[in-house]
């Protein structure tokens, strides 16, 4: 209380800072979480896949098979990144299709090799059954894509293209 008998006014409290829809964390926090249902779909696939046409050692084989569950795992990022993760840049342009198809296309070379390096390592050990070393493989070779992904379509794909002094596009 203050001399006059009334109850001193504390002083206000700031509101914590919320995190901006288009920060790099909020994006990276969505893009995160499109990428846990993406290894659901990509890790799911390429197990049926595993199970209906064990590759064995062929690595062309194997390959088709990660390639074919990659691709399905880029058209649900495609779908949640344009829709959530990336709103705001997503612009539906031609620039963009073009530029995702082709981040697309490294992340499938990326899980491609990092894949077949790993497999090839842990083939070594001879841990069995074989799906385990290939899952294993896959968990490393998707850190790697998803990594570069995410600098990609962030620097480029859906990267705020300026029209002029001080205007965004």
């Amino acid at each position: 209380m203050d001399l006059s008998g009334h109850a001193a006014a504390l002083p206000a409290r700031k509101a914590p800072a919320k995190a901006r829809p288009d920060s790099p964390w909020w994006q990276w926090l969505h893009f995160a979480t499109v990428g846990v249902l993406n290894a659901v779909v990509d890790v799911a696939v390429l197990n049926l896949l595993l199970a209906v046409w064990p590759p064995g050692r062929d690595s062309f084989l194997l390959t088709f098979e990660n390639s074919l569950a990659v691709a399905l795992a880029i058209v649900n990022s495609y779908i949640w990144n344009t829709r959530w993760t990336f709103a705001a840049q997503a612009d539906g342009s031609l620039r963009q299709a073009v530029l995702f198809v082709a981040q697309s296309l490294l992340n499938i070379a990326i899980n491609d090799g990092a894949l077949l390096l790993m497999n090839g390592f842990l083939g070594r050990i001879h841990l069995q059954p074989a799906w385990i070393s290939v899952n294993l493989s896959k968990g490393v070779a998707m850190a790697f894509a998803s990594s570069t992904s995410f600098v990609v379509m962030r620097g480029y794909v859906f990267a705020a293209r300026h029209v002029g002094p001080g205007r965004r596009r």
